[in-house]
């Protein structure tokens, strides 16, 4: 009989359910902490079946890289997504990733990057010249102005599509913390937000294929509809749905997490600064620019390191995946937690620490100890794209703003597809 990494006791009945939904993070970090043999542990929840958590580069490197084969993405993406790029497998994944890679490799990104600036600076435009903004949904509409804009063809108006707006953020309602861990029968209030978000999306995408800008994405695939790819309407409205989500929500998380850093170090704060204030002075956010601001960089690395947007990256075993002395059978849920490693004492000194000067030197530790975008052949589709945007508006809002947190309570997070921030970010700006 496969001996299997253990799964420690939980509640009676209810296993490790209500931690899972109440205080997901720390339940999993303790799990690991107390029983985590091999630095993998099982996880006892409602509604999720057989799960292991794997927390060790190794595995990270054996099931994105060297032993790829041997595992799935598993429901998960395609419950969210449809069958689109981030979550197909195979020869589909490949036909896809071939059709839409042209759009975001590095070379595309000085056609994008002016129309980035275009709209980071209409959206800062709107920002007070001293009041306080809610940072997560400044950044999340932000970016999808952003996505919009540039891939899909048409511009949103600053102050409406609401609708849209409130149905791209609607995709995460599917992975909340409860949602995980009850069964699919359920109609949790996170389930049914996806639904709607769902509906209003593929509608959205209906009108947009026929409006959207010649060279978008919208534009291409529905061009080729009745070719091998996208054959059917549902494909394209899959594809297009799972970029309107991707596409903005990671860049969004990754931002707010950034200027709230910056906003609670002073120091980090002001050598940013310093540097955008050298660099670019008043004059736009250019290409070059962004490429001369190693400062901004690490910071900007630090935060994806301390909060990766991606918590967790779940797949499921297609072939028994040994672990120490241990095995996980064939068919068997496994979430691989970045946010773990990334806070691995291990490889990382003071892990909870915000340093950005750690990355000023090249500290040895395992090469996928840090994956913020995946890794292997499956990495970030939009990594290139990510980093530029990125980059862009954080130079800018560095130029433009003074900033300050509007809270002394620290920023707690919270899992849902993404990484959530819990309860409200008030970002306090005074226009320089």
């Amino acid at each position: 009989m496969t001996r299997r990494p253990p799964t420690p006791d939980g509640v009676p009945f209810i296993g490790h359910t209500l931690g899972y939904a109440t205080k997901p993070f720390d339940t999993v970090a303790d799990l690991l902490a107390e029983h985590g043999v091999d630095d993998v542990v099982g996880l006892d929840v409602w509604g999720m079946g057989e799960l292991y958590v794997l927390a060790h580069p190794e595995y990270f490197e054996r099931v994105l890289v060297s032993e790829r084969d041997a595992i799935s993405k598993g429901a998960e993406f395609t419950d969210a997504v449809g069958q689109s790029v981030g979550a197909v497998e195979g020869d589909t994944w490949r036909l896809q990733r071939t059709e839409i890679d042209p759009f975001f490799r590095w070379d595309r990104m000085s056609d994008y990057a002016p129309t980035m600036r275009e709209q980071v600076e209409r959206r800062l435009g709107s920002w007070p010249s001293s009041g306080t903004v809610s940072l997560v949904s400044e950044m999340k509409n932000l970016t999808l102005d952003i996505i919009f804009a540039t891939i899909l063809g048409r511009e949103l108006d600053l102050d409406g599509d609401t609708e849209v707006r409130e149905a791209a953020d609607g995709i995460n309602g599917l992975f909340e913390p409860i949602a995980w861990a009850l069964p699919d029968w359920v109609p949790t209030p996170g389930r049914r937000r996806f639904e709607r978000a769902d509906q209003v999306l593929r509608a959205e995408v209906r009108t947009l294929v026929e409006s959207a800008r010649d060279g978008s994405l919208a534009s291409r695939l529905s061009e080729a509809l009745g070719s091998e790819y996208p054959a059917t309407v549902e494909e394209m409205e899959d594809q297009l749905v799972g970029m309107i989500f991707a596409g903005h929500e990671t860049t969004a998380l990754a931002l707010t997490f950034t200027l709230y850093l910056l906003a609670t170090h002073p120091e980090a704060y002001e050598d940013a600064v310093a540097e955008v204030d050298d660099v670019v002075g008043d004059g736009p956010v250019t290409e070059e620019a962004i490429d001369n601001l190693p400062v901004l960089e690490r910071v900007l690395k630090e935060s994806l390191r301390l909060y990766p947007p991606v918590h967790t990256l779940p797949r499921v075993t297609t072939n028994p995946f040994s672990v120490g002395e241990r095995t996980i059978p064939a068919g068997t849920d496994i979430h691989l937690s970045v946010i773990r490693v990334h806070r691995d004492e291990r490889w990382y000194d003071e892990p909870l620490e915000f340093r950005p000067e750690r990355w000023a030197d090249d500290d040895e530790r395992p090469q996928y100890a840090y994956v913020p975008f995946g890794a292997g052949p499956r990495s970030c589709l939009g990594r290139a794209f990510a980093l530029t945007e990125a980059k862009i508006v954080l130079a800018t809002v560095l130029r433009d703003f003074e900033l300050d947190w509007g809270t002394d309570d620290p920023l707690e997070i919270t899992p849902e597809m993404t990484t959530q921030p819990k309860g409200s970010t008030p970002l306090v700006v005074r226009r320089r």
